[in-house]
């Protein structure tokens, strides 16, 4: 149970809820600090700069040379910019001038009484002896209304010619946000509630499909390829499904081929195991006595033995060449001369076999290659073609330039040829070009000569392929650039 409660915590529905929850509950929180501090503080920021604007435009007036408190046109053009403010930004504003004490005021909240109380001779004392000359004080009256009251003093020519004193009322946007608060309590909590059951919606669509595949992968491990997922309507889990199909067949191919790998590799163990122990059980009891037929019987023994030698051998050399721990010992050398060299050693078999190895091989063409692992695909393509020789019981080897600065080498016979289906095949282990399409071991060798060669020569990076038609043979080839 525990361990249970703990995967599901720890699963990707969970972390998906859990996610988008705690994203829901982050930004509601952010909200309501917004609301709460950054909103009422920015709002009396934003207020208190109107305000300081609002008298630096009535001091530039007052301050300047032409304007006069005793001049009516003066006083008259005051009291207009003092309108305009006032109506502009709701505020109340009362200027002093004590050159004929008189009281610019106008009122737009109806709660300029204490602007007026603030006008003494204390106030006034306390403006000069002000850093800045400026005082600005932020009040709550007895009803629960909240402003800003800011007082300064304009100055020229070593005289004050006007006290200012502005109250801004700033209770509409506490109303404001108090019935927004309201709001928000109860929206919060119907979109908390609603982002829970979206968020159990979403992660159940997201994870559902993915739970699906990994029961479904699970199937992997038992054994079971042939499962088939369907896909979905996100990109990514549909390419996941896609490949874990195409994992899927790509693992039962395989496995297949491993089946079919270990029924030849051990038919083609059992069957020299066999010959082996039959014939020495022959000289031991029959022939040991007889040097014509004991002779006959080693002989038999001897050949069983370089065939499980030939089979270990190709083996150990694809296993070398699939796993990349073979390396190239890569040197430039005459590829004609060495070829007439290997064709020769063929040439010395033709009065004991009953095929011909007929060469055709330009002279003077270099190669940069390893010549052990060059000499090895040369063999294994002349013997493939000989197992499967034509009734003229020719091969035929060529060796010749092409155009570009590129050699071409073929190994060509006249024998049953390969369906064009199957000639992307002919590269696997153990594969038999057959009518049947089956999968079987070939008729002579161990099977494993052209997935040696397939190898070799990936490893030079040289390109190679093979023509064929049925009836009519075959005819391997690679390329490559002329050392």
């Amino acid at each position: 149970m525990r361990q249970s409660v703990k995967q599901y915590f720890r699963s990707i529905r969970f972390r998906i809820w859990i996610s988008f929850v705690a994203f829901t509950l982050g930004t509601m929180v952010i909200l309501y600090i917004t609301l709460s501090v950054i909103t009422p503080a920015l709002y009396s920021f934003i207020k208190t700069n109107e305000c300081t604007d609002a008298a630096q435009a009535i001091k530039n007036m007052v301050c300047e040379k032409q304007w006069s408190a005793r001049d009516r046109e003066s006083v008259d053009r005051l009291n207009r910019l003092i309108r305009g403010l006032a109506v502009r930004h709701q505020f109340d504003i009362i200027v002093n001038l004590p050159e004929t004490s008189y009281n610019l005021r106008e009122e737009r909240s109806g709660n300029g009484e204490p602007l007026i109380g603030q006008i003494n001779d204390n106030i006034k004392n306390s403006l000069l002896k002000s850093e800045n000359g400026t005082i600005i004080t932020r009040t709550k009256a007895e009803e629960g209304q909240s402003g800003i009251i800011l007082a300064t003093y304009a100055e020229a020519e070593d005289s004050v010619r006007a006290y200012i004193f502005i109250y801004s009322y700033s209770e509409p946007i506490g109303t404001t946000l108090n019935i927004v608060n309201s709001l928000f309590f109860v929206s919060s909590n119907v979109i908390l509630i609603g982002a829970c059951v979206i968020s159990i919606m979403i992660s159940s669509h997201i994870a559902n499909p993915l739970v699906k595949i990994s029961r479904n992968a699970d199937q992997l491990i038992n054994g079971n390829f042939s499962m088939e997922l369907k896909g979905n309507e996100y990109d990514e889990v549909a390419t996941l499904t896609e490949n874990l199909n195409a994992a899927s067949g790509e693992i039962a191919k395989t496995e297949t081929l491993r089946k079919d790998i270990m029924a030849n590799v051990s038919h083609d163990l059992r069957t020299p195991l066999t010959m082996i122990k039959a014939y020495a059980e022959m000289i031991r009891d029959l022939s040991g006595d007889n040097p014509e037929k004991r002779e006959k019987h080693l002989q038999v023994i001897i050949d069983e033995t370089d065939r499980l030698t030939s089979l270990v051998s190709d083996i150990l050399d694809l296993s070398k060449l699939e796993s990349g721990v073979s390396t190239l010992n890569c040197s430039v050398f005459d590829f004609s001369g060495h070829l007439e060299d290997l064709m020769s050693r063929f040439s010395m078999l033709d009065d004991m076999k009953d095929y011909q190895v007929l060469p055709e091989i330009e002279p003077g063409i270099m190669i940069n290659a390893d010549r052990q692992k060059l000499e090895q695909v040369v063999y294994n393509l002349v013997n493939n073609a000989i197992n499967y020789i034509g009734d003229d019981r020719e091969v035929k080897v060529r060796l010749f330039r092409k155009e570009g600065g590129v050699a071409r080498f073929e190994v060509a016979d006249r024998g049953v040829g390969i369906p064009e289906e199957q000639l992307p095949y002919i590269w696997d282990r153990y594969y038999k070009v057959d009518r049947s399409e089956n999968h079987k071991r070939t008729v002579k060798g161990t099977g494993l000569g052209l997935s040696i060669v397939k190898g070799i020569l990936i490893n030079h990076g040289f390109e190679y392929g093979c023509d064929s038609v049925v009836d009519k043979g075959s005819c391997f080839w690679f390329e490559f650039a002329v050392g």
